[in-house]
């Protein structure tokens, strides 16, 4: 009796189990040769490992379903690894295509239109920009395409990881915090009492060692903020009589597990919300950037305005708003930040 050959919608409800499910074993017994994923036991920070088989375009990702489910860090590598990632390529530098059936009918030669038409019944949830993506009920897709010719290169499916757990209080706490109230913070000295007051309900006394010594308050595990410092002579609104001392120079609002952030809970500039797209974020801030950057995985517009520079970065794989950075005005450009940036410039 002949044996149905492998399809990539067989794989499909794998994702979500743990690596010890009968099917996920079957899977990589079958496409991987049995190998199996394993966390670096060198690296506390370490929550993913790959498994990619290159001769056939395909890869499995595995996570620490501690960090999946966005549990406190004495909580993470305890448990099981989660199959949350299913990658299909076609033919890169580095993977022959994937040789059978591609999820949801779709194949390497498909174009844009071929490709959305395909997934035309999840269009509702659909968001463009370089990559297409699709959130369905239990993951998400992202289909990528080539630079020469415009067909399919590459499918994902992945289920994102959740957002953590707002604390107690976290909308009430962050309400007074709105952009102005912060811009209008600029150039104040790290160790000021207006800055002790003002931001004490984040907790920033706290954290005052961290700024001394690397001039950031990093407050995004527990808030989704974060406060940059930079010497005075780079702050225009910095005291002039201190050149050499740090001042408040940027501000950053973090969306949900960008680098494992919780979400911010306060207002961000213009309205932006972390669910916005790339087509949102510039309805929303209805003139032309001042800057723009497209690299692979993630982009950034940027404006200069009279408050402040804003600067939006969004991913460029499931399209939407990751966080939203303001800084006092002329900072980006004494800072010598734009004299620096690489990667791939669009639009």
């Amino acid at each position: 009796m002949p044996v149905e050959p492998p399809t990539g919608d067989a794989l499909l409800p794998l994702l979500g189990r743990t690596v010890a499910d009968g099917a996920v074993q079957a899977g990589l017994a079958q496409f991987a040769r049995g190998l199996q994923p394993e966390l670096d036991p060198d690296d506390e920070d370490s929550y993913v490992d790959w498994i990619t088989i290159n001769e056939i375009g395909l890869e499995f990702g595995f996570e620490d379903e501690g960090y999946v489910l966005g549990k406190d860090l004495d909580q993470r590598r305890l448990g099981v690894l989660l199959l949350t990632q299913l990658y299909f390529y076609g033919d890169t530098p580095r993977t022959q295509p994937f040789p059978y059936a591609l999820p949801f009918g779709l194949e390497f030669d498909d174009d844009r239109a071929a490709v959305r038409a395909k997934l035309l019944a999840y269009e509702a949830s659909r968001r463009s920009y370089v990559r297409d993506a699709w959130r369905l009920p239990k993951f998400t897709v992202v289909a990528a395409y080539r630079s020469d010719n415009g067909l399919l290169e590459s499918v994902l499916c992945f289920v994102p990881a959740s957002p953590r757990t707002p604390l107690p209080g976290a909308a009430d706490r962050a309400r007074p915090f709105t952009p102005d109230a912060l811009a209008a913070l600029f150039g104040q000295r790290w160790s000021s009492d207006v800055l002790r007051e003002r931001l004490e309900p984040l907790g920033y006394v706290r954290v005052l060692p961290e700024v001394r010594a690397h001039h950031c308050a990093d407050l995004r595990i527990h808030h989704g903020i974060e406060f940059t410092f930079a010497a005075g002579r780079k702050v225009p609104a910095a005291d002039p009589l201190y050149p050499d001392a740090y001042a408040l120079a940027g501000v950053t609002f973090y969306g949900p597990r960008v680098y494992d952030a919780r979400q911010w809970a306060g207002a961000l500039p213009f309205g932006l919300d972390f669910e916005d797209s790339q087509a949102d974020i510039a309805a929303k801030i209805a003139r032309r950037p001042d800057e723009r950057l497209d690299m692979d995985r993630v982009g950034f517009v940027m404006w200069h305005l009279d408050a402040y520079t804003l600067r939006a970065e969004f991913s460029n794989i499931e399209n939407k708003l990751l966080k939203v950075t303001i800084m006092a005005p002329g900072f980006w450009a004494l800072s010598g930040a734009s004299e620096h940036r690489t990667g791939d410039r669009r639009g």
